[in-house]
């Protein structure tokens, strides 16, 4: 993993070929220089290329020379300026590359421009200047998509970029929204949280109480002016904590440069994200999930949201985070059970959107059914597993942020397990109500055809090796009436998630009728 390529990208003038080399060097890496490889294989230069075929032709040969490239290992790989603007060939380097972006102020990248060789997209344009900031604008989106943005007009810290790539981070790409999402230890986080929170009155830490009490946080994070402590579970999980986060940021005149720092499980990234999402009509956040549940599904995707009498979620907002920094043996205090409703989450993603992970799951359920220990077995094998559920996340959110259509596959088990949760009064963790919703989408699912009954069979395997509660102790006439409010009802029916065979899954109406037969298995009886 640490051996993958490294691209830099970025508009013409920002550095990539004099970069390149010395990356290259620090890294003990070959380095290729894109444009200088195309002119070598094509007898002809970038200006005659472009003169000669025009841009679509270059943009083609470009593209298979990039991809060509890409199967060398350890490779420091510039490319030109136009390279990557292809959503699919730019989202397919981000997952098999480390991309970083160079930048500069436009006056320095226009002065490096006209002092350099010939660009066509700009020294040829009647107005250089105007074409120069029409290309960045044009370009601005694509060149967010990457694991770290560099100004290159002061020096750049090479030693910074190399421990970053080492690290093999994933990247959320939306746009102007991309994050970069790190599975690492926390030591190695000071440098970049440092840099996104460079003075205490910039920030506002946001952390669980009782987290606090089992590990000191950063003291990046506790140097911060405004610090708001929230009591463990979903009884932080309301607009009245939100407020509280509100008064603590603007009691600091915060502005539109303020962060708000989450260091805790789901709750925490929930109420801070949801703060930042409403503060001064969104302000950044950064978080450091410390539960498996919050690395694999609360701090990834945009979701933000707080509960309301009426049900669970019923009051957010999609808001992206700056960073999101996941370190696994942050669990190690975790209990057990906790352990294993964030392993609920894991699963949702392995039987709805990647199959291997199912097949780790199934391998390794002796192992991964355990939180990490003092002694780290099977680090590894935890590594990969948070960083498959969370890549393949990504993936779906990166083609659907809002959730209007592939996206809601991630709702897998949620139907019910939301119901389930509420009529708990919360008492249940998230994971445990999500993995008997599951349960029960998949007999809906086996009932309605859609679902195999060997795919229920396989999820109810792994279900029992990793020791996932298969059923709820709470009044079905509870759970029936919070279903009643869930968001994806229509009438009678509802949306509802079942999958169609391993690592696929399907949205379908579905009487409420047939989720009450399957559920009232799988809940207490009698009364409410």
């Amino acid at each position: 993993m640490h051996d993958r390529p490294l691209v830099l990208q970025g508009p013409p003038g920002s550095g990539k070929t004099t970069l390149g080399p010395a990356l290259a060097e620090r890294l003990g890496y070959a380095h290729v220089d894109l444009d200088a490889a195309l002119e070598a294989s094509a007898g002809a230069s970038v200006a005659d290329l472009f003169a000669r075929d025009g841009e679509a032709s270059f943009r083609a040969r470009e593209r298979a020379l990039l991809r060509e490239t890409l199967t060398a290992p350890r490779t420091v790989l510039s490319v030109g300026g136009g390279a990557l603007v292809n959503d699919t060939l730019r989202r397919e380097v981000l997952r098999a590359c480390t991309v970083v972006s160079l930048t500069a102020p436009p006056a320095v990248l226009l002065a490096r421009i006209l002092a350099g060789p010939v660009r066509p997209l700009v020294t040829h344009a009647p107005d250089p200047r105007a074409a120069l900031d029409a290309l960045l604008d044009a370009r601005r989106a694509g060149y967010a998509e990457a694991h770290a943005t560099v100004d290159t007009s002061g020096p750049v810290d090479l030693d910074a970029l190399v421990a970053m790539h080492r690290r093999a981070p994933l990247v959320a790409p939306l746009g102007l929204h991309s994050h970069r999402v790190e599975i690492a230890p926390l030591a190695q986080a000071e440098h970049d949280l440092a840099a996104l929170l460079p003075s205490p009155s910039r920030g506002t830490f946001v952390y669980d109480r009782r987290v606090f009490r089992l590990q000191r946080p950063m003291a990046v994070f506790e140097g911060l002016g405004a610090q708001v402590a929230l009591p463990s579970g979903e009884v932080a999980k309301s607009p009245a904590w939100v407020t509280r986060v509100h008064d603590a940021a603007l009691a600091q005149n915060a502005d539109r440069r303020h962060v708000i720092a989450c260091w805790g499980g789901g709750v925490v990234s929930d109420v801070g994200g949801f703060a930042a999402a409403t503060l001064l009509r969104g302000v950044r956040y950064v978080t450091v999930p410390t539960t498996l549940l919050a690395m694999v599904d609360a701090s990834v995707g945009g979701k933000t949201a707080v509960n309301h009498p009426r049900g669970k979620n019923l009051v957010g907002a999609f808001h992206h985070p700056t960073l999101v920094w996941a370190d696994p043996r942050a669990t190690h205090s975790l209990p057990r059970r906790d352990w294993r409703a964030g392993l609920a989450e894991v699963l949702k993603v392995a039987l709805t959107l990647d199959p291997t992970l199912l097949d780790l799951l199934d391998e390794h359920a002796d192992v991964l059914r355990h939180p990490p220990d003092a002694w780290d077995r099977g680090a590894d094998l935890r590594r990969t597993m948070i960083a498959r559920a969370v890549q393949a996340k990504i993936d779906v959110v990166a083609v659907d942020e809002r959730e209007a259509g592939p996206r809601m596959v991630l709702n897998f088990g949620h139907t019910a397990g939301h119901a389930i949760e509420s009529a708990s009064k919360y008492a249940l963790r998230h994971g445990e109500c999500v993995n008997v919703g599951m349960n029960v989408a998949l007999a809906v699912g086996v009932k309605l055809g859609v679902t195999p009954a060997a795919v229920r069979e396989r999820a109810l395997k792994v279900m029992a090796s990793l020791t996932l509660p298969m059923r709820a102790d709470v009044p079905f006439a509870d759970a029936c009436a919070f279903l009643a409010t869930d968001k994806k009802r229509a009438g009678d029916t509802l949306r509802m998630v079942l999958a169609t065979e391993l690592g696929r899954a399907t949205v379908c109406e579905v009487a409420t009728d047939e989720i009450h037969s399957a559920m009232r298995p799988l809940c207490a009886q009698g009364p409410a």
